[in-house]
């Protein structure tokens, strides 16, 4: 962990993503990596303030009413700043570090370098393809300008929910390495303790996440691409007795499916569901997967890794024992018949799941993740949502 601070950039968001995967790494692994949702060391006020000032074009103080120069949270590739604009709003300022742009881009090389090595070895799975994914994603997640535009379209999606909440952008505040948006004083999804104290339902938090997700990913093709615990946020609901509300931040991971391919997703989902072996490999050969021979129970085992799996146990998440048995099963399947070809649009679906799964298992989910699903799946065949 040490040395995922000190190299910052792409390694720590590594380290993030498996922090929080309770679903199937041990408790000390997952209590030592999370540690790096919101816990990065910050840079020195002084470092920040020149790009602030830089990017804005003004004085801090000139800027803002008022400016709490100690960070609040501290990430991957920039740290947050709580502020007030001069009409009285509590806002969080996202300052990109300095330089760290390049840093990302040395990752990414060796990230390279390690995978083409491992494709000399490993003939089952290629990551390159992940690492392809990784490249076209780098230059938006550096970008403050596309966040803020990817922010305001999620809200869009979302605003008819009650149960949701995405921060405001302030354009006159905002720039391509600095950030304004409203402050989301919540609590982290994955504290407990303080989740019980406030006296909210972690069941239905955990609900309200995944049909959230459902209609980013489902309906809309658009969704918030990093869902790792120190993004997301539980907030008091609107009116007494209502549901908790949770806030999603950071908005520089997003992805737009194709709306052919968001089809495909929703066709093979219900494929799963049915267990239609022919219909699994048309709609995956159709999202763009290939393996070495034609074959039908291959393309079925990657749909029952993918989502079959957790739908018939009876779970809304993968537990250790499941994931070890899938991988088991699943590597002696590809070991026959290999993968030469993964869409990259599915590799963040794939990251989304996970990360959701590790939440579910932190809440104790108790969703029924195919009665979840139904609804989405319905859609396609009964015409336009209805809300």
């Amino acid at each position: 962990m040490r040395r995922a601070i000190r190299q910052q950039g792409l390694i720590i968001k590594t380290c993030q993503f498996l922090g929080s995967r309770a679903d199937i790494l041990m408790e000390e692994y997952v209590e030592t990596l999370s540690l790096l949702h919101d816990a990065v060391p910050p840079r020195p006020w002084r470092q920040m303030r020149q790009l602030v000032e830089r990017e804005l074009g003004g004085r801090v103080e000139d800027l803002y009413a008022a400016f709490n120069t100690t960070a609040v949270a501290a990430a991957s590739l920039a740290q947050v700043y709580r502020a007030r604009m001069h009409d009285g709003t509590d806002v969080a300022v996202k300052v990109q570090y300095p330089g760290v742009e390049g840093i990302v881009q040395a990752d990414l090389k060796n990230i390279r370098l390690l995978a083409n090595m491992w494709a000399r070895l490993e003939t089952v799975i290629d990551f390159r393809v992940v690492v392809d994914e990784m490249e076209r994603n780098a230059p938006e997640e550096v970008d403050f300008v596309h966040e803020g535009h990817a922010a305001e379209e999620i809200a869009g999606i979302l605003a008819s929910r009650d149960d949701v909440v995405v921060p405001r952008i302030y354009w006159e505040r905002s720039a391509r390495r600095v950030l304004t948006m409203d402050y989301l004083d919540g609590i982290k999804i994955t504290d407990l303790e303080a989740l019980h104290a406030a006296a909210y339902d972690t069941a239905q938090v955990a609900q309200s996440l995944i049909d959230i997700y459902n209609v980013m990913v489902l309906r809309h093709g658009m969704f918030h691409a990093d869902p790792h615990p120190g993004n997301l946020f539980v907030l008091p609901p609107i009116m007494p007795g209502g549901v908790a509300r949770i806030g999603l931040i950071d908005f520089g991971l997003t992805k737009r499916l194709p709306e052919a391919f968001r089809v495909q997703v929703v066709v093979l989902t219900s494929a799963i569901v049915a267990q239609h072996r022919e219909d699994v490999q048309r709609a995956m050969e159709g999202m763009g997967f290939r393996t070495r021979y034609e074959d039908e129970e291959t393309y079925y085992a990657l749909g029952e890794a993918f989502l079959g799996d957790v739908l018939r146990s009876g779970k809304a998440y993968a537990d250790q024992q499941l994931f070890a048995d899938v991988n088991l099963r699943l590597g002696r399947v590809l070991r026959s018949n290999p993968l030469v070809q993964v869409p990259g649009d599915v590799i963040l679906i794939a990251r989304v799941m996970g990360l959701l799964s590790g939440i579910g298992r932190t809440l104790d989910s108790k969703t029924d993740i195919l009665e979840a699903l139904v609804p989405y799946l319905e859609e396609e065949t009964a015409g336009e949502p209805t809300g």
